[in-house]
């Protein structure tokens, strides 16, 4: 049994990890049941074997080896299904995987910086255009503007926070 504060700490990292591991699972389980199903039963895997867990160590990549056992179980118990992957193409593409889950965690962090770093017109026009899903005619309706105007400034947004993303994640000194 795990004490209160490992159960938190598995808590937040499985949380964290959930979806990589979904993603992971379902690019190889076509049926998105049995892919929740092997999810589930990762989840208690890694829960029973948290005490093993280095948490020194990232959880995402243990989280997905773990997951990859998972896979190759059901792939031995549906042996009458046909096998599209064989155990080197599945190492390989778990390898794949933890980095894409890693630098898309990058990603939403660097983009949120950006975001949060924007000017306060630019922030209302992309929560008008992206959280409330207007057109460029009624965000310019709201705003006491044009469409044309708006669909610049939405350009302009779109390639500063490209652009501040790509300075993010392209130095070290920037991502802390």
């Amino acid at each position: 049994m795990l004490d209160d504060a490992r159960q938190e700490l598995f808590t937040r990292l499985w949380t964290d990890a959930q979806p990589a591991v979904l993603g992971y699972i379902h690019a190889f389980v076509r049926d998105p049941v049995t892919a929740r199903d092997l999810v589930q039963e990762t989840a208690l895997t890694l829960l029973r074997r948290f005490p093993e867990y280095d948490p020194s160590r990232p959880f995402l990549p243990w989280a997905l080896g773990v997951a990859k056992w998972e896979l190759a179980s059901h792939r031995r118990d549906a042996a009458r299904a046909v096998v599209v992957f064989d155990a080197e193409l599945l190492d390989d593409l778990t390898a794949m995987w933890s980095e894409v889950a890693q630098g898309a965690g990058d990603r939403a962090v660097a983009l949120q910086t950006c975001l949060d770093r924007l000017a306060r017109r630019a922030r209302t026009v992309l929560d008008l255009r992206y959280g409330e899903h207007l057109t460029s005619t009624e965000i310019a309706e709201r705003l006491g503007s044009n469409a044309g105007a708006v669909r610049v400034l939405l350009q302009r947004i779109r390639d500063e926070l490209r652009d501040c993303i790509e300075r993010r994640l392209s130095t070290p000194e920037a991502r802390s």
